[in-house]
């Protein structure tokens, strides 16, 4: 099943996507006191939901918001593909690399994202996110039981602030530099997880192309080591890493400009679409 979040006609919708279809859930209390999904935890729930008659995914009254509305907390892992390390000139990390992006980041499918005025190179990195759906702590034997499903992200980096700062919230979790959806795809719909292809086109040209059994750190792996130290709720988002292929280490150097259209997809996931803003902000 395919979950998305939308607005139509006014109002913030949920939608199972079917096809070329979206069907808005006629129930208003998807999501529980503490603003989390309530089909999280138990998916169950989503066949229960009344849903509304099929509307064209590409209806132009339809606005894609991010699939989730408030996670808790999104974790990112930094250098998880081995060409994507050695286009850096750098060593694989003998841990995983772990940093945050914020709720306020995330924007939706079709989106079109200011160039911030904070950098000059805007650097795409797609990723395969993953939605948690049950609690994970350092004594859970196994995480992938608590996964609801995945999702397609793109951790935006301006690579010039990255670089030049130890730490790296405003080369990475600055506005709107977090594009995710355009759906959640249940756990149930992907045989192997590890076996997807991952791409990313910016106007029409191959950028990224690669496999997510490419990971260094798997996903297993990455979720134990996260909640050694921070445990994982329902809502949580881990994003899992990006292929080669990024603008910043191309010859000669190939980061967004305004403009641009990128496209981004997983194997069985759909596809995320965005574009970069004509100017700056």
């Amino acid at each position: 099943m395919k979950v998305a979040r939308i607005f139509l006609n006014g109002k913030e919708r949920y939608a199972i996507a079917e096809g070329a279809f979206i069907r808005p859930l006629d129930d208003t209390e998807i999501r529980d006191t503490m603003g989390i999904e309530k089909f999280l935890v138990d998916p169950n729930l989503l066949s229960n939901y009344q849903l509304g008659e099929p509307i064209a995914i590409e209806h132009p009254n339809v606005r894609w918001l991010p699939p989730l509305a408030r996670p808790g907390k999104i974790i990112c892992v930094g250098r998880n593909y081995l060409e994507h390390i050695r286009e850096q000139g750098k060593e694989p990390e003998e841990k995983p690399l772990l940093f945050s992006k914020y709720p306020g980041n995330m924007v939706g499918h079709e989106t079109t994202v200011p160039f911030p005025k904070h950098g000059k190179f805007l650097d795409y990195e797609v990723e395969l996110a993953v939605v948690i759906g049950g609690r994970i702590d350092r004594t859970t034997e196994n995480p992938m039981s608590k996964i609801f499903g995945y999702t397609i992200a793109n951790d935006l980096t301006m690579r010039d602030v990255q670089k030049a700062e130890k730490q790296w919230t405003r080369g990475k979790a600055f506005d709107s530099s977090l594009p995710i959806g355009p759906f959640i795809t249940t756990k149930d719909e992907i045989a192997d997880v590890h076996n997807l292809r991952i791409w990313l086109d910016v106007n029409d040209n191959k950028r990224q192309d690669g496999y997510t059994g490419m990971m260094i750190y798997q996903i297993p792996d990455l979720l134990n080591y996260i909640a050694e130290a921070v445990t994982l709720f329902p809502g949580d988002i881990v994003l899992t890493g990006t292929p080669s292929g990024v603008g910043f280490y191309m010859e000669p150097i190939a980061t967004l400009k305004p403009g641009d259209r990128i496209s981004s997809g997983i194997e069985n996931l759909g596809e995320l679409r965005f574009s970069i803003a004509p100017a700056r902000y």
